[in-house]
């Protein structure tokens, strides 16, 4: 924890500079959750929106620091609780082992609920920077604070959106309507050129593509047919959890190298992938279990597509 320092607030301005100082710890750490809030998300319009924001906030973080060289100091270390309750209640909501589908639906409301503590924020920043003749501060909070209610706007039509698109898919599903099969151009460039009407392939023994990247809908029955398993090779017909190891490779069907075995669970098993954060992959992405060797069904260029869930952060 961060260790604080005690500001005595014997004045307006202090006060002022002790919101101040709390404002750049929110900044501070919603840039650091904003890239994992992007990662976690199965929509890739949620994903451009937290990407983007990342960027505002840097420049949100910049704008609070050219405040204090107007007044000539440096920012204090002060712990802001509200945030770290919306990571806390984000790690706790993780650890259920949610699907991908509610853990974007999640991130997006929790994005919408930050921004709104920091459009309250601002506001009282911008009252007290006029009150104190601080207009060059105020114009700075200005910037930030129509960046934070743009923002919220946003995730609060891609929560709304989303749901709605889970919502059908759930429905549909229900009623046994088909299930459409969208190809991973930017994974998959050799379908580029192909209709959208096209076929797509699948591999033999390997699940269908809406199974691969996720299970089954969220909400929604099993799509899995009651005689699948009987057509999978016999390493997946034995119990996965019995066959893996901690330290085993974990390898791409390009045999390109993703990482290590971590840990073992019932359902899946979590992959230590350097330089990246570790990702718990389904037992239905194995395609064989070869020696100290884990061949997944998909290659390593499609690892970040498939919107596994990842360990809380620490």
């Amino acid at each position: 924890m961060m260790a604080t320092q005690p500001i005595a607030i014997q004045s307006p301005r202090d006060l002022f500079f002790y919101d101040l100082c709390v404002m750049y710890d929110v900044e501070q750490k919603l840039v650091n959750m904003l890239p994992v809030l992007a990662q976690e998300c199965a929509d890739p319009q949620a994903r451009d929106a937290f990407t983007q924001h990342e960027q505002e906030t840097r420049q949100h973080i910049r704008n609070l620091e050219q405040c204090f060289r107007i007044l000539g100091g440096q920012p204090m270390p002060l712990e802001n609780h509200m945030t770290a309750g919306l990571k806390q209640d984000h790690d706790s909501f993780l650890q259920r082992q949610q699907p991908a589908e509610a853990v974007t639906l999640f991130d997006l409301h929790t994005g919408y609920q930050s921004e709104y503590l920091e459009i309250a924020a601002y506001q009282n920043l911008i009252d007290e920077a006029n009150s104190l003749g601080l207009q060059d501060c105020a114009l700075l909070f200005q910037q930030n604070l129509q960046q934070e209610i743009n923002a919220s706007k946003k995730l609060a039509a891609l929560a709304h959106q989303y749901e709605q698109q889970q919502v059908q898919l759930v429905q549909r599903v229900a009623s046994g309507a088909a299930m459409p099969v969208q190809p991973n151009v930017a994974a998959n460039p050799q379908v580029s050129n192909q209709p959208d009407s096209a076929p797509i392939q699948q591999a033999p023994n390997q699940p269908p593509a809406n199974q691969q990247m996720r299970g089954q809908p969220y909400g929604g029955p099993s799509m899995q047919e009651p005689d699948q398993r009987s057509n999978q090779p016999a390493s997946q017909q034995m119990s996965p959890a019995s066959q893996l190891q901690q330290g085993m490779q974990v390898v791409g069907s390009d045999m390109g190298k993703i990482g290590n075995v971590k840990d073992v669970r019932e359902n899946d098993f979590l992959v230590d992938i350097p330089m990246q954060r570790d990702v718990y992959v389904p037992f239905n992405a194995i395609q064989n279990v070869n020696g100290d060797q884990v061949v997944l069904t998909i290659p390593v260029s499609q690892i970040k597509d498939m919107n596994w869930s990842n360990p809380p952060l620490t």
